[in-house]
């Protein structure tokens, strides 16, 4: 009789012990469960946050690709714009530099093609008695309408200023073929043959 209950209380305990194992798994592998679907929730998280972030990159290099883009179109046709306006610019300055004329000499005419002369001032130069004399002269519809003496360093300046009183003799006949001026044949010589090569690159041709 007692080796049987002692039987029975070892069965039970045998039971007992199991049971805890059990139970002792069951609760283990709840946990682990537990943990893998909180691990599977947070890498969902992660993984939707990284989409959301990959979209905003990805906007964000659309509107600034489209921004440069616009920049580019902006640039361009601002630059077309400027060039446009350039060419019609240097049309218009052509137009007046035609109308008006200005040569590489200094000289400045205007496009009178039914005049012999064409209207402007005009630079030409002549020997006098100490080197070379540099004159302007001024001409508008065929006519003489100044004449001045710009350069003449080698000349005495007593005979270049007597000599200049043949300026008054030239536009009062509208020509060169005049007097010299006694006293200053050479400094009024010079005045005329500048006068002259004046004239000659005045004319229409």
């Amino acid at each position: 009789m007692n080796n049987q209950n002692f039987y029975l209380r070892l069965v039970a305990l045998l039971l007992i012990i199991m049971s805890v194992f059990f139970y002792n798994g069951t609760v283990k592998d709840k946990e682990q469960e537990q943990n893998i679907a909180d691990l599977t929730a947070k890498v969902e998280s992660l993984e939707e946050q990284q989409d959301q972030i990959l979209t905003a990159i990805q906007e964000t290099y659309e509107e600034q690709k489209a921004a440069a883009e616009n920049k580019a179109a902006s640039d361009t046709s601002d630059a077309d714009s400027q060039e446009k306006s350039g060419d019609s610019k240097e049309d218009a300055d052509q137009a007046d530099s035609e109308a008006e004329g200005t040569e590489e000499s200094g000289e400045t005419y205007s496009d009178d093609s039914d005049n012999f002369y064409k209207n402007g001032t005009y630079e030409g130069s002549g020997t006098g008695y100490g080197g070379t004399i540099t004159v302007q002269v001024t001409m508008e519809d065929d006519t003489i309408t100044a004449v001045s003496v710009v350069s003449a360093p080698g000349e005495d300046s007593a005979y270049l200023s007597q000599g200049e009183n043949v300026i008054s003799s030239i536009l009062s006949e509208q020509s060169t073929d005049v007097d010299t001026i006694s006293g200053a044949t050479f400094s009024s010589t010079g005045i005329l043959e500048a006068v002259n090569d004046a004239l000659s690159k005045a004319e229409n041709e």
